[in-house]
């Protein structure tokens, strides 16, 4: 059940982890696509190229399936797995080693009906963490909360249970969002406050009896619109904002999709909202509040793009999204204009990191891109594959460091220019020099 290393725990606990959403540091990527939930890092200066040995594998260790992003703190870094049908289980490895330091199991795992299987029956939400403590969602809505150090369970909480609601047909999916003294997920339908340190349910909304049609597929967010801070929900039909004190639906806009395939990450832009579906169009919404309090929503523009399961990057007022074509499309923000569509598929998904400048896109055939931020033309800049097997997770960034969670297997990438890697060289020799005239 857990493996420890004890040396590395004590180096944990010493090193004064803080990792909320207010507190994570540069040297974090703590939640669903980083700090902030949209794919974007610090602002640096990114290599031009990940071919060659500018994208150096470090080490990579061998797992059974899962979905899961990876999510690393200063020291660790953080995954799971489907053990196999009856059991889930986190684990924790050195960042720089790739020692493990702790796994932890529980029970948890189901089967997705049969004409689902084909993506299989594996875990599928990110784990979050947060203030040396782990969170994670199983396939089951089945909610764990880890001491990030050591992996002991601090509690658990089975949503089905606590809503007498079904299992979900095709697994829990929604990746947890924390708040203050609250965690926030879609379960059982709906979506749930959960106390974090009890892991008592303190309310639900919108939660639903049946399974088949109703389990949530998207993660929620946390958005300041007109200055109301709110969770913004994108439910199976409907895309929602939600008051963070009782779970009622401050306002809430229907968003066709086929068989209520809403699955992307709800984008913030100001006050506007952006997401696409399966089966329909790319909206871009505004939602506004009279002065009596009353909410409404308008659709600023619709464009007929597929987006279906890769949450799209924002930089310098357009869109970059992936949709079920494989192509990737940008956008312009403010009137949905379409400035260009790539020539070349990037699978069939693609999770997409930005610093504003480039981005770097993995699609789930294990090729990794380098892409420009470009609103005239799609730049290409250097391609490489960077896994034989399927590479449906997110990927993790920390600066150079790169964390890519294939279907069966955890890898870490250093990625740096020729310049970089000459620089670090010399440095290495310089150093190596002055230990030796130090030691004469």
């Amino acid at each position: 059940m857990k493996k420890i290393c004890f040396l590395h725990v004590l180096l944990f606990l010493f090193s004064g982890l803080a990792v909320s959403k207010a507190q994570s540091s540069p040297s974090q990527w703590n939640q669903w696509r980083g700090p902030n939930r949209d794919g974007h890092v610090d602002a640096q200066d990114w290599p031009e190229r990940v071919s060659g040995d500018s994208f150096s594998l470090q080490w990579s260790h061998p797992l059974k399936a899962s979905y899961s992003s990876p999510v690393l703190d200063d020291t660790l870094v953080y995954t799971t797995e489907t053990v196999d049908d009856q059991t889930e289980r986190a684990l924790a490895y050195d960042r720089l080693s790739g020692e493990l330091v702790w796994s932890t199991s529980w029970s948890g795992g189901m089967k997705v009906p049969f004409f689902a299987r084909a993506n299989g029956s594996w875990i599928r939400s990110t784990p979050l963490l947060d203030k040396n403590r782990l969170y994670v969602m199983g396939m089951q809505e089945t909610l764990v909360c880890l001491d990030a150090g050591s992996g002991n369970l601090l509690w658990k909480l089975s949503a089905p249970k606590a809503l007498q609601t079904p299992d979900p047909s095709f697994g829990g999916v929604s990746s947890p969002l924390i708040e203050g003294d609250a965690l926030y997920v879609q379960a059982g339908g709906g979506v749930i406050k959960v106390d974090i340190d009890k892991g008592e349910l303190l309310w639900s909304s919108g939660v639903s009896s049946d399974s088949m049609n109703s389990s949530p597929f998207s993660s929620p967010m946390l958005f300041d619109l007109h200055g109301q801070t709110q969770l913004v929900i994108l439910e199976r039909t409907r895309l929602c904002g939600v008051d963070l004190e009782n779970g009622k639906h401050l306002w809430s806009k229907e968003v066709p999709a086929f068989r209520g395939m809403n699955i992307l990450t709800p984008t913030q832009v100001g006050n506007r909202l952006l997401t696409a579906t399966y089966g329909g169009k790319t909206h871009l919404f505004e939602p506004s509040v009279s002065e009596s309090g009353a909410w409404q929503v308008k659709e600023q523009w619709k464009y007929k793009f597929q987006g279906y399961m890769s949450s799209p990057v924002v930089a310098g007022g357009h869109v970059y999204l992936h949709g079920r074509s494989g192509r990737m499309v940008c956008l312009d923000l403010d009137s949905g204009a379409l400035k260009w569509t790539s020539e070349k598929s990037f699978g069939k998904y693609c999770s997409q990191v930005t610093n504003g400048k480039k981005m770097l896109c993995l699609s789930n055939d294990g090729m990794m891109r380098l892409v420009e931020i470009n609103p005239s033309k799609c730049v290409i800049l250097d391609e490489r594959r960077v896994s034989d097997e399927e590479t449906w997770a997110h990927l993790g960034m920390v600066g150079r460091d790169v964390f890519i969670r294939s279907l069966n297997a955890l890898s870490f990438h250093r990625w740096e220019s020729s310049e970089t890697q000459r620089a670090d060289r010399g440095k290495s020799i310089q150093n190596g020099s002055t230990a030796e005239s130090l030691d004469s």
